[in-house]
């Protein structure tokens, strides 16, 4: 067999449907070996079906249970409302946005991470010292460099503020306002 024909033969579409019109001829084939009416299987699954329905349309149902369940629905709508609220409730220190460290100024914002439930610095930019535009950080194993987009600002290595060691800054400054 080729490729093409080997894997329209192992396809998991092509398996579950040979088999659903196996089992549907293995029916058919069923009710004319015992002198059945053809298709008796999905017959009884339509009859079936249609009870079910009917059932479930000719319930009594009581309207205290309406209540109950309405309450009930009612009651979860609120806890999760105020869960959602509990979340939006940020700490004092998530206002802390910006300052100047060392060389240049810097931006960040804050991320509540699930994981570790505990809030982490995103986003964080560094400007340029002589238009205050976010620079572009080129970063990677042998060199650190910052860009200026507008006014070609460029600093490489040593010039340049080590992101990891700003974070950490930034985090000490939030742990000595506290103490």
């Amino acid at each position: 067999m080729t490729k093409s024909k080997e894997d329209w033969v192992k396809s998991p579409w092509t398996i579950s449907i040979g088999t659903a019109i196996f089992s549907f001829l293995l029916t058919i084939g069923y009710d004319y070996l015992k002198e059945k009416p053809i298709l008796s299987t999905i017959w009884s699954i339509f009859k079936w079906i249609g009870n079910m329905v009917w059932k479930v349309l000719n319930f009594d149902l009581k309207i205290w249970w309406l209540i109950i369940v309405f309450g009930l629905f009612i009651l979860i709508i609120v806890i999760i409302d105020k869960f959602k609220n509990e979340e939006t409730l940020k700490p004092d220190f998530c206002s802390y946005k910006e300052d100047t460290l060392k060389k240049w100024r810097w931006t960040w914002s804050w991320k509540l991470d699930n994981r570790k439930n505990a809030w982490i610095i995103t986003d964080m930019k560094a400007h340029c010292p002589k238009c205050a535009t976010p620079m572009i950080e080129y970063s990677n194993r042998y060199q650190l460099s910052f860009d200026c987009p507008r006014c070609e600002f460029r600093a490489n290595d040593a010039e340049c503020d080590e992101p990891h060691k700003i974070e950490r800054i930034i985090l000490d400054n939030i742990d000595r306002k506290r103490s």
